[in-house]
This record gives C-alpha cells, structure tokens and sequence, in this order.
C-alpha cells in the first residue's frame, strides 16, 4: 500500500495536477493528500504495483537462450504478470556482457549488466534466438502505448532515477515501433495458464516465465502451479519454466535470488544469482 500510495501521488505530479507534491517539502506532500483525496484514493484501490524493470531482460536473455540450445526449437513465451509486456520483446534489446553483444545494433535500448562471479559464455551469446509467439497472463495488464499507461508505469519509478525512466521510455517506444505485438491476457494466471498449455504446439519450446511475481503468492498457490506445469510436460510436448526461486526454495536475500530454468523431462537448475532489478549477474555454467 505504501507503493501504491506513492505512486498515486507521483502521477499527479507527472499529470500535472498536483506538480509540487513531491517538491521534497513535507507540507506540499501533505497538501496534496488532502485536496485530492478522492483521485488517490481510488488509484491506490484500483492499481496494483506495476514496474515492468526491462533491465531484467538481462538475465531473461541468456536464459532463453539455454532454452533454446537444449532443444533447437524456436520459442514460444508465456510470462506471468507481464505488466505492460515489455520483457517479452526481450530480443529487440541490444545486450553488452563481459563475453560478447546480442541484439540488433540499432535497437532503441542497449542492456548492460554488472557481471559477478561466473560470467555469461561467448557461445551462449552466438546463439540464435527465435521467439514465435508472445503472450502474457496479467490480473491488470498495461497499455503502455496509451498516455495513461505510459504515465501509470512511470509513475511507480521515483523521481531521481533517471536511468531507469530511460529504460522504461526507449523499451515503450520499441513496443510502439513493434508490428506485432506482445497479446496480452487479462486474468488470474494460475486459472489462465493451464489452458493454454493445453492448446500449446509441438514443433516449438513453450517457455513459461516470470521474474518477480510467484514469490508473492501463497505457498498453496505457488504448489497448485507447480503441479499444473508438471501435469502439462507429462504429454510429452516441449516447454520450459524460468523462474526467480521463492523463498522456501532458498531464492536468497533481498540482495541475491536463483533463477532457476527447467526443460522438461530434466530437472531444474539454477542458472544464475540475480539481484531484484537485474543490476548484477551470476551467471551459473
């Protein structure tokens, strides 16, 4: 709720309607929450955080591209709380990593990381990497092509980090240039997600993914999705989970996560030590 609130206010600031509510003077900040009570109080009611931090893609990126080298099938990515689906258009980013580049060279945003421990290998970054299809399950997804949607993901970046409103503004405006687009699917995903496993292809890797979302959900949940991916691999036809590990599985700190990667029938692995924001890399060989 404090995020909420927060945010609730920084978009009147960014809409103009309330413009020295975080001026940094306690008073103006008071102010704004009494003359526009009703309007915070129902963007604090009706939305829920959405960041959508596309310098995640950084530790998505080599991660799929493991994927892909365990079966040699193009992708099909399934993300769960997509926000605005901005981190499926992960192979329209350029990369620079310790090993190598990815990416097209024109690309409108340009990835790097700080790589610690193991570093990501030259030839996990030679691979090709072709992604079919692209959806996402979210209970609210965002429009970010819309002035509204735009300034609802902004809204959740405080002000002062600049670098991060630069990612989110050349990774809208990718999603904007893209013909086609990310589909986003408006729903619970634990609901939503065992049909379309159901009615996934053969002939292509269907990943499910996500970054920070699972760990919030209630043990009960988090082990009825578990178990609904497990049932879908058992047919035999390609698909793959990434995922940040939750905490009863010994995902870390706040500071230090697993990101796990399983392609069914193998095991699960880790593939990498993250930070919350992909700001650090580990990779795991």
């Amino acid at each position: 709720m404090p995020l909420r609130l927060f945010a609730a206010v920084h978009y009147l600031v960014l809409s103009g309607d309330a413009p020295d509510a975080l001026s940094g003077h306690f008073e103006d900040f008071a102010a704004a929450l009494v003359e526009h009570e009703d309007a915070l109080r129902a963007r604090v009611e009706t939305h829920g955080v959405q960041t959508n931090e596309v310098q995640r893609c950084t530790m998505l990126l080599p991660t799929f591209l493991a994927a892909t080298a365990a079966t040699g099938l193009p992708l099909e990515l399934i993300e769960l709380g997509p926000s605005a689906g901005l981190n499926l258009l992960v192979d329209r980013y350029r990369y620079r990593y310790a090993n190598g580049s990815f990416g097209p060279a024109d690309a409108l945003l340009e990835l790097t990381v700080e790589e610690r421990g193991e570093r990501v290998p030259a030839a996990v970054l030679e691979r090709e990497l072709v992604i079919r299809r692209r959806r996402g399950i979210d209970l609210a997804p965002v429009d970010a092509t819309t002035a509204d949607g735009y300034l609802l993901l902004r809204s959740f970046i405080w002000p002062g980090l600049d670098e991060r409103v630069a990612r989110l503004d050349a990774a809208v405006e990718t999603l904007r240039r893209t013909t086609e687009r990310p589909e986003l699917i408006a729903g619970d995903y634990t609901e939503v997600l065992p049909a379309l496993l159901a009615d996934r292809p053969a002939d292509a890797l269907t990943v499910v993914f996500e970054t920070f979302s699972t760990i919030y959900l209630p043990e009960v949940i988090a082990r009825q999705l578990a178990e609904a991916l497990e049932a879908a691999a058992g047919d035999g036809r390609p698909l793959a989970w990434a995922s940040v590990r939750r905490w009863e599985l010994g995902a870390g700190t706040d500071a230090a996560f697993e990101l796990e990667l399983r392609v069914w029938p193998g095991a699960e692995q880790v593939v990498a030590r993250v930070d919350p924001h992909g700001n650090t890399l580990d990779w795991r060989p």
